[in-house]
């Protein structure tokens, strides 16, 4: 056991895990851009599905069951390369989680055994490479057993069509295989059909998994299905072969069976793959490429050269080594994994704001597509898949907020000539779709004047079931950035009355905010008709941070209110970041809704919510706090110096989206990768803290650095140029001002050239 629960590779691009049994499981996730997607956690198992353009999605295996057994067939004992599902601990464990493959390694019983898994860069499927070798002195014979649960459910059909009435599995001797037959009459497309094949000869194999695990190791349900636990597989612990089963209805699984005599010092290597296709041939086909030998190796190359190219647009070096290992690769990994793992307006707006950095073509297809789920009213779904059309109010202001920053990184005007379709029929340019969007902010006020917030805002939570006319100060305080930008976009356009319209809005909504949400020291949250969420003398929490962060994202607060509202701020700071709402509700309240239902300190209901802390983040660079900036952003990363992983249990290489601060799960984490944190927390560092914003006429340096830093450096890609920024700091300024030399030319202002050349381009930051 080695002191530290991981360590980082020193290129950055594997975190490597030394025990197989973490707080929680920590996951990777491997995809390519054809829709198919592999999560694998550090014992090996996890979800394997696709999902196209559409989101019709195929979950290809039932609780995240891929397990690989080995027994040794003299003593009959059996184990994992990992500790799941069997839960004995190997020993010189090793989990290596790579940006482009997850490879899990042990010893057991004087045998060593290691299996990589990668998801080629083309293809409907993902590769297993398995290796075991002879480390005792005596030859041994062993059984490798590889096991996956089949389920290919994820689209939408009518009551008493489930698939697994409609699916049946069959051993395929040209796949050698175990392929699994779907013939659901409304399945969206013909690749509901999966496999699990070998490039070696099979020695047994199971389609029935209930034969393999055996009576005492399933579960009947209500339905009388029949649900396989593979903690102790009776074919494996009880030291039978497999039985050649096949199955119908309720267990379709795969289950290949290898027998391997290996002489001392000895090692074998097979390889399987899993996958779907719309045919057995297909299949056989897809097995077929990976026959030769180190055709996988030469896969897997491809992959990752893939991956790491897809990333290399953005780089940068700070003096914090552990801001460089997860900002340079794994949190734009992660910033990209949310784009497959989400498909919702406001979700995936925000996280295209930060591809546009690093993957512009990728974030304006994002954008695109979320405003083809835009309705004539300018409002827009929550999610479409699954679909939800609730009415959230906010959808319109992440439309308009990330256009704005689209048109900033291309500097192409033409896309506000695009067509694109209403979710509710017809069609209009990117122009008259954010008109709408803009149109709906300024329709949709309560009686203050401020926008309603209708069934939620940002927070999914806060729902005011009291009063229809409800107004949210947060929405409110969005537009007025939103119309800011957009006024200006619209003069670019050429569209004047427009632009003078959003400008007398922006002010009318601004004093209305300044008159009717000011608590005396802080800004309240919302407004009802009995009374304020997030006042001083409210029920319940008193005030809530992102009223704050953005009304001074939105460059509204009048310069005398800062000093209070920034002491408010910093008074709710904890351990691990920033709670949402301070304090945490005691009990349900109907005006709060959903957040005040939960136990206190959990979640939206007090608990320090990442996402909310990093915009915390960005509105201390808006105004110079640097060191406050910095020290949220530490804070809130995992394995903090407070709240160390082996209490907060997420993942070291990526961000989470909340902390609890409830006392029976103080510290620990809950949901990572798929997390807004990871694009705000990223921005908060390119865009803040280095201050590299793209603007109208070029790549602006805004800085707000911090003192502790001597030095940093930046490699970004901007119009078809790159640019290397060196950053100093010789006299350790806090967020001083910047004098700007480009190719050793003297830069006035605050502005880069946008040189478009091809070429690399040296700039010097000295503060």
């Amino acid at each position: 056991m080695k002191e530290s629960l991981y360590d980082f590779s020193e290129s950055g691009k594997t975190c490597r895990i030394f025990t197989a049994d973490p707080p929680r499981h920590w996951y990777n996730y491997l995809w390519n851009d054809d829709g198919y997607c592999a999560q694998i956690s550090q014992g090996g198992h996890g979800r394997s599905y696709t999902i196209n353009e559409r989101a019709d999605v195929c979950r290809i295996n039932g609780n995240g069951s891929h397990y690989l057994y080995l027994r040794d067939e003299e003593s009959k004992a059996a184990w994992n390369i990992g500790s799941i599902p069997m839960n004995e601990k190997p020993e010189d464990f090793c989990c290596e989680h790579s940006i482009a493959w997850t490879k899990l390694h042990s010893r057991s019983r004087a045998i060593e055994a290691s299996w990589r898994i990668f998801v080629p860069e083309h293809g409907f499927h993902e590769v297993w490479t398995v290796k075991v070798k002879n480390t005792d002195d005596r030859v041994r014979s062993l059984s490798l057993f590889a096991a996956v649960q089949f389920e290919l459910e994820g689209f939408s059909y009518p009551r008493y069509y489930e698939m697994y009435r409609c699916i049946e599995t069959r051993f395929d001797q040209k796949l050698n295989g175990v392929y699994c037959d779907a013939r659901h009459p409304f399945a969206p497309h013909p690749r509901y059909n999966a496999f699990l094949a070998s490039t070696e000869d099979v020695t047994a194999f199971d389609g029935d998994l209930s034969v393999f695990c055996g009576t005492a190791s399933t579960l009947t349900k209500a339905d009388a299905s029949v649900e396989p636990l593979f903690q102790r597989p009776e074919t494996v612990v009880s030291g039978r072969d497999c039985s050649g089963s096949a199955a119908a209805l309720f267990t379709p699984g795969a289950v290949l069976q290898h027998k391997l005599e290996l002489r001392p010092g000895e090692e074998k290597e097979l390889t399987f793959v899993l996958g779907t296709a719309e045919c057995p041939e297909e299949a056989e086909q897809v097995v077929a490429c990976y026959r030769e030998k180190g055709a996988a190796d030469r896969s897997c190359r491809e992959a990752e050269h893939t991956v790491l190219k897809k990333y290399s647009a953005l780089r940068i070096k700070t003096p914090d080594a552990r801001i460089n290992q997860m900002m340079n690769l794994w949190v734009q990994k992660q910033i990209d994994f949310c784009i497959v793992g989400k498909k919702g307006v406001r979700d995936n707006l925000q996280i295209a704001a930060a591809l546009l950095s690093y993957r512009p073509e990728k974030a304006k297809s994002e954008i695109l597509e979320c405003l083809r789920h835009q309705f004539k009213d300018g409002h827009a779904v929550l999610t479409w898949y699954p679909y939800d059309d609730t009415r959230y109010s906010d959808q319109p202001f992440w439309l308009i907020w990330a256009s704005c920053r689209l048109i900033s990184e291309t500097g192409d005007l033409d896309v506000l000539n695009t067509l694109l379709p209403w979710q509710d029929g017809g069609e209009a340019s990117v122009l008259e779709h954010l008109k709408a969007a803009a149109g709906c902010l300024m329709r949709d006020k309560g009686p203050n004047g401020l926008c309603r917030i209708r069934f939620a805002d940002w927070n999914d939570a806060l729902n005011i079931t009291v009063d229809e006319n409800a107004e949210s100060v947060m929405l409110s305080e969005q537009a007025c950035l939103a119309f800011a930008e957009l006024e200006g976009l619209m003069r670019r356009a050429g569209e004047e009355s427009f632009a003078r319209k959003l400008k007398r809005e922006r002010e009318k909504l601004k004093a209305a905010i300044n008159t009717k949400a000011w608590d005396g020291g802080w800004y309240t949250r919302a407004l009802y008709q009995g009374g304020v969420i997030g006042g001083q003398k409210s029920e319940g929490s008193k005030i809530y941070l992102n009223a704050q962060t953005w009304a001074i994202l939105a460059g509204i607060v009048p310069e005398e209110r800062k000093v209070s509202l920034l002491a408010a701020v910093d008074g709710m700071e904890r351990d691990f970041g920033f709670p949402l709402n301070d304090p945490p509700y005691e009990h349900y309240l109907p005006e709060t809704g959903r957040m005040s239902g939960m136990l206190p300190g959990l979640f939206e209901n007090g608990g320090v919510y990442c996402h909310a802390s990093a915009f915390k983040i960005h509105a201390d660079c808006r105004l110079g706090r640097a060191t406050e900036a910095l020290r949220t952003l530490r804070k809130i990363m995992p394995d903090s110096e407070q709240n160390p992983v082996s209490r907060s249990g997420a993942e070291p290489m990526v961000f989470t989206n909340c902390y609890s601060v409830h006392p029976k799960y103080y510290g620990k984490s809950y949901q990572s990768w798929t997390t807004g944190t990871s694009a705000w927390t990223f921005r908060a560092l390119t865009e803040g803290l280095l201050g590299v914003q793209a603007g109208e006429a070029g790549l602006r340096i805004t800085p707000c650095f911090p003192a502790a830093w001597p030095s940093a450096e930046m490699t970004r890609q901007f119009r078809g140029a790159a640019y290397h920024i060196l950053f100093l700091n010789p006299k350790g300024k806090e967020n001083g001002r910047p004098h700007i030399v480009a190719d050793c030319q003297v830069i006035e202002g605050d502005t880069l050239p946008d040189y478009g050349d091809g070429r690399t381009h040296e700039i010097v930051v000295t503060f």
